[in-house]
């Protein structure tokens, strides 16, 4: 009975954990994205020019994803700038679509969403299963959704049927500046140890502006002095 309730407290803080970080609705490995539905949005291209479609971003290296006829596909990061999803702005950074918390004329602070996969691979002989079957089941519900691009089609019904059967996924967020294509996780080590950086300047610039790293408007000024440095 103890050993019962032992695992019962374990299951609820897990669903706490995942609920906490994405309000209701909770990415799973079969269904690993920012939305629990696609989305109306528009992309920016270049050229400059739009497009207009049902967007989500894929966790498994924040790929942008559209739906096309009845297929999912990937979108070629190569012509797209930015996308709109709903009320939401991503910013192509390298490959990557990170979501916009603020932005300037110079820079923007970004936000990454990881999947964890320690915790992803954690759980195991409760359910059980052994760790091992467990985490190889989610790892290819993953790669198989992850492994998506322009050319290769999964029918999006068939990944709808599916998106509560997977195992549910913890996220690590980490905010980063974006100055002239240059990506720096928003903390102090890291803002320093730019390359090309008058460091002494930008100690000077933390110190006098009280820089909090938190905040994404505050973070937004180092990330203005960042683009004048380089």
């Amino acid at each position: 009975m103890k050993t019962f309730i032992a695992i019962l407290a374990a299951v609820i803080s897990s669903f706490s954990l995942c609920f906490a970080q994405a309000g209701d609705y909770v990415p799973t490995t079969t269904w690993p994205y920012s939305y629990p539905e696609f989305v109306q949005g528009t992309a920016q291209l270049n050229p400059a020019r739009t497009r207009n479609g049902l967007y989500n971003i894929c966790l498994v290296g924040n790929k942008l994803h559209f739906i096309d006829g009845d297929f999912v596909k990937e979108a070629a990061s190569s012509d797209i700038l930015s996308v709109k999803i709903g009320k939401d702005v991503y910013l192509n950074v390298n490959g990557e679509f990170l979501k916009v918390l603020a932005k300037s004329d110079k820079s923007a602070v970004v936000e990454s969403m990881e999947i964890d996969m320690a915790a992803l691979n954690a759980t195991g002989g409760a359910y059980g299963s052994s760790s091992n079957t467990l985490s190889t089941m989610a790892l290819s519900s993953l790669e198989g959704i992850g492994a998506t691009n322009s050319s290769t089609n999964i029918n999006h019904m068939e990944l709808l049927s599916n998106k509560t059967n997977g195992k549910m996924l913890t996220l690590i967020k980490k905010n980063f500046i974006v100055a002239k294509g240059y990506k720096v996780l928003c903390n102090s080590k890291d803002f320093n140890s730019v390359p090309g950086i008058d460091k002494e300047a930008a100690k000077t610039f933390l110190k006098e502006h009280k820089i909090k790293w938190k905040d994404p408007q505050s973070a937004l000024a180092a990330g203005d002095f960042l683009a004048g440095e380089l």
